[in-house]
């Protein structure tokens, strides 16, 4: 009996089970189609609500097609003039949506300010383009119109020097140098006094910029002591040099350069440069003249980035004239009257062949008299023998110092025949001509000194001397 109920009941359960699926798959079914008509509404007012918004597009689409010209709608497909309208034009794009969703279209007007903002930059960029223009413009001639390519190298223009701590340079005395001052000093002074200048600035400039007269500009035929460029009294002359792009880069080029007469000319022409100063600005240099330099210090230090780039120019200048004593030409000659009573010609037999002062390019130290080797040499007054010996440029020479101060120098003698310290008498023969040291031909050369010193600045010129009486 037991058995059995529990068969009935196993059977009853299976039969529920059974009666139950159907009306679960049906639930679901049901549940199913609900959900399905459901999106099948939302689809379709979607497609609605898409076919309003695409009839106001095409609207406002179609109107803007008539202010935009047949070239843009003719290359532009009609689905894309919306969505660049909404970007070049959004005033017109954003008010309609304002209406619908105000929140989602406030970050598209930020989207449409912010492509803006680079074009507030963009003007910059055709002034940086423009600068390096203007740069050349500035750059290829100088208004200085002056080169300064013999500066760089001071080696050869004045050797064995040397730089103290302090960046000031000193320079061992050199003769090829002290050659070249003894050409330019007295006219330097000359000229410096005219034009209110210091004729020692002028002559340790003109060592610096022309190699001591070495470079092929300073030369004869040219002269050119300081690189001015240009045309001189109808003259000029085109020399291979370099310029400045005005970036500090160089290039090879071709200018022509002032011609001169002489050095005296070169010095004169020089300045009036510096007094006269460039196109535009005649006080370029005034900072050089002695009424506003207190001291050649302070107008080599005017010129030093001004009339040179080099930045150690006034150290270079200030050495040359501490070292050869260029300050000397900044000075007037002082001294008393000098009498030239009691001289006489120191030959029997002579011709005067070259005269005291400016020969050239170069300044004549004395009086020359060409006369045949071996000729007697007196002492064309009496005193005392400073100097019996040879020079590279003199050859051999006598200096006799005199009573009333003054000296006489001998040069180019075959043989000397007096010592230093020795006496001698007016007439007493101190040597014999000859053509040793610097000389192209027999001849003695002459020179009048009012003192010991043979500076060129105190020299006399001794046809004055010999023949006043």
């Amino acid at each position: 009996m037991k058995k059995f109920s529990t068969i009935v009941s196993a059977l009853l359960l299976s039969l529920q089970t059974f009666l139950m699926t159907p009306l679960q798959v049906l639930a679901d079914d049901s549940q199913t189609q609900e959900n399905t008509e459901q999106v099948q509404k939302a689809s379709e007012d979607k497609e609605l609500k898409e076919q309003v918004e695409s009839s106001d597009t095409s609207s406002t689409s179609s109107s803007e097609s008539s202010t935009v010209p047949s070239t843009e709608t003719s290359t532009v497909p009609s689905s894309e003039i919306s969505p660049s309208s909404s970007t070049t034009k959004p005033s017109e794009s954003t008010q309609p949506s304002q209406s619908e969703q105000p929140k989602k279209e406030e970050p598209k007007k930020e989207e449409a300010k912010q492509p803006e903002k680079p074009t507030e930059v963009s003007p910059t960029r055709p002034i940086n383009t423009q600068q390096p223009q203007q740069a050349p413009q500035e750059s290829p001639t100088p208004q200085t119109q002056v080169d300064h390519s013999a500066t760089a190298d001071l080696s050869q223009t004045v050797p064995s020097s040397t730089v103290t701590q302090d960046g000031a340079i000193h320079f061992e005395k050199d003769e090829s140098v002290e050659s070249f001052i003894r050409k330019i000093g007295e006219p330097a002074r000359k000229i410096g006094k005219e034009h209110d200048l210091y004729g020692s600035v002028m002559i340790a400039q003109a060592i610096l910029e022309s190699a001591s007269g070495q470079s092929s500009l300073a030369k004869a035929p040219n002269y050119n002591l300081f690189g001015i460029k240009g045309t001189h009294n109808g003259k000029t002359v085109s020399m291979a040099t370099e310029e400045d792009f005005g970036n500090g880069n160089l290039y090879a080029t071709q200018a022509g350069f002032r011609v001169y007469e002489n050095y005296e000319d070169s010095l004169t022409d020089y300045a009036k440069l510096i007094k006269e100063g460039i196109s535009g600005n005649s006080n370029y240099y005034s900072g050089v003249w002695k009424t506003n330099a207190k001291t050649y210090q302070a107008a080599t230090k005017f010129l030093t980035g001004r009339y040179a780039t080099d930045t150690s120019y006034n150290q270079k200048l200030n050495g040359l004239i501490e070292t050869y004593d260029l300050i000397k030409y900044d000075k007037e000659v002082q001294g008393a009257a000098v009498s030239t009573e009691g001289y006489k010609v120191p030959l029997d037999n002579y011709t005067i062949s070259s005269p005291y002062g400016n020969r050239g390019s170069e300044f004549h130290r004395g009086l020359d008299f060409a006369a045949a080797q071996g000729e007697p040499i007196h002492a064309s007054k009496a005193g005392t023998v400073l100097k019996a010996e040879y020079h590279y440029s003199w050859g051999n020479y006598v200096v006799i110092q005199h009573a009333d101060g003054m000296t006489t120098l001998y040069a180019h003698q075959q043989q000397y025949t007096v010592k230093a310290g020795d006496k001698v008498e007016q007439g007493q023969t101190i040597g014999y001509v000859g053509s040793t040291g610097n000389s192209t031909g027999d001849h003695l050369h002459l020179e009048v000194c009012k003192d010991s010193s043979l500076s060129q600045g105190l020299l006399l010129d001794p046809q004055s001397v010999l023949f006043s009486n």
